[in-house]
């Protein structure tokens, strides 16, 4: 009898793990034709501020499109981790303090010598509109698309796909890391291995804040525009 229940149960959850899974296809898929898309239409090179308002365009229709598939599956966003915080306060905390310390860390490490491919953001030195919208661009295709996707869609779906249990948790957390290095391929190889770290530890801070992203958002927003910043009055590390 306990048996068949289990036997039941599994058929029950199989159907649903394997919807998790075509949902990453599935996003995956629209992004490249996206990208496609874009690419067909636009024609390179083009400055980095008419490429920063595409792309930020572009990553809020990913946005959407994500929820669509949230909604479709009978989920939320408090699913994926866009809940409200207990505390607002402690949140923008925990989120500053994240953004600080890997700004310093990340910092010293270039003035060690330790440098990504950055040149793309060589132009920022000195112009005040397009560090503005390297600020605003911060808070919107690195702080929530690359938290709602990598850290939310991305890390619930594959833990899910593979029961939901706190192992599952944990390598789906590192699973998420390793392809969010391997998305910035274009900052070299050193460059993958610290947005790979960067995204374990912003992992790491999703889960122990009770799967949700809002410290994360803050803190990548935070970091990311406090780059931009620094670009816009000292330029990128050299010598």
């Amino acid at each position: 009898m306990a048996n068949n229940q289990l036997e039941a149960a599994a058929a029950i959850r199989s159907p649903r793990r394997f919807r998790y899974l075509i949902d990453i296809i599935a996003l995956v898929a629209v992004t490249l034709l996206l990208d496609i898309t874009v690419g067909a239409f636009v024609h390179v090179p083009i400055n980095l501020q008419t490429g920063l308002i595409f792309d930020a365009i572009g990553k809020l229709l990913l946005i959407a499109i994500g929820w669509g598939l949230i909604r479709l599956r009978g989920e939320r966003l408090p699913d994926v981790g866009l809940k409200r915080p207990k505390s607002w306060f402690r949140t923008f905390v925990i989120g500053i303090a994240y953004a600080a310390l890997v700004f310093i860390a990340i910092y010293l490490s270039e003035k060690a010598g330790f440098r990504r491919e950055l040149s793309r953001f060589a132009s920022v030195r000195g112009n005040f509109q397009l560090a503005l919208a390297g600020v605003v661009y911060s808070f919107i295709g690195a702080g929530l698309y690359e938290e709602f996707m990598f850290r939310g869609f991305l890390m619930q779906a594959l833990a899910m796909c593979v029961g939901g249990s706190r192992n599952a948790w944990i390598a789906a957390c590192i699973v998420q890391a390793a392809l969010f290095g391997a998305s910035h391929a274009y900052q070299n190889p050193l460059g993958m291995a610290i947005t790979g770290t960067l995204g374990l530890l912003l992992g790491i801070l999703v889960l122990g804040s009770g799967r949700n992203l809002w410290p994360a958002i803050i803190g990548h927003g935070f970091y990311d525009a406090s780059r931009f910043v620094l670009f816009y009055f000292q330029g990128l590390a050299t010598g």
